[in-house]
């Protein structure tokens, strides 16, 4: 691709302008929202003209589209490795609900926004909402698993499934935050926030408690999930 129109204000920088937007854009998105942020604005905090930010990306949703691929991209990733790891699917379930609550808590942007926008434009959003279905039937696959093998209950992989994945993007919707403050998280008896770690943990204790056939081996699932670590 050629190497763009010049920016509005120079930097020394050797900084991909895709980056550089990308990086911008994110910055604002968390700051104002992204329904509230115009490709002009994100021109200014690139340090673009308009004509060179269309350059490179024709819509905020192209830059969007950039920016969410890891939300779905990690935990499908972690997901496919623990299934080829194998082990117990009860432990492979804790760990993936840890991993996908706490990588979640890290994106600054709230999910359902994404989620609203992306269905507004299916065609910019398609490999989005393909990796989300492959993520959906990664974690019913594993819950199908765990029922099979006697570790769950015997409920509905696919509703399970959903319900897993919203109560994890439900934590990151009160946890991200906002304008460098946090909505939620600030426990008024210590006085200090949860870590992501402390809240993905309590989730994935949360949610196997009323998964498992046997809710007195959740301690021991916790632990062989401390040494499972998919390769």
């Amino acid at each position: 691709m050629a190497a763009g129109r010049p920016r509005k204000n120079p930097t020394p920088t050797t900084q991909d302008p895709r980056a550089q937007i990308v990086a911008a854009a994110s910055r604002l998105f968390a700051r104002r929202g992204i329904a509230a942020t115009t490709m002009a604005e994100i021109a200014e905090a690139a340090g673009l003209g308009a004509s060179s930010l269309y350059y490179w990306f024709r819509s905020k949703q192209q830059i969007l589209e950039v920016i969410v691929t890891d939300v779905n991209r990690l935990p499908l990733e972690f997901a496919e490795r623990a299934a080829l790891q194998g082990g117990s699917p009860s432990v492979r379930l804790w760990r993936f609900v840890q991993f996908d609550a706490e990588t979640l808590c890290a994106f600054p942007f709230d999910i359902n926004e994404i989620h609203r926008l992306a269905g507004e434009d299916e065609v910019t959003f398609a490999r989005y909402w393909q990796e989300r279905q492959r993520l959906n039937d990664a974690v019913e696959h594993l819950v199908a698993e765990g029922t099979r093998s006697g570790d769950l209950l015997d409920v509905d992989p696919r509703l399970a499934a959903l319900t897993l994945l919203a109560n994890d993007e439900a934590v990151q919707n009160w946890y991200r935050p906002v304008e460098g403050i946090r909505l939620a998280g600030r426990s008024s008896e210590s006085g200090g926030d949860y870590s992501p770690a402390e809240i993905a943990t309590f989730v994935a204790d949360f949610s196997l408690r009323g998964l498992l056939r046997d809710p007195g081996t959740l301690p021991d699932v916790r632990a062989a999930a401390a040494t499972f670590a998919p390769a």
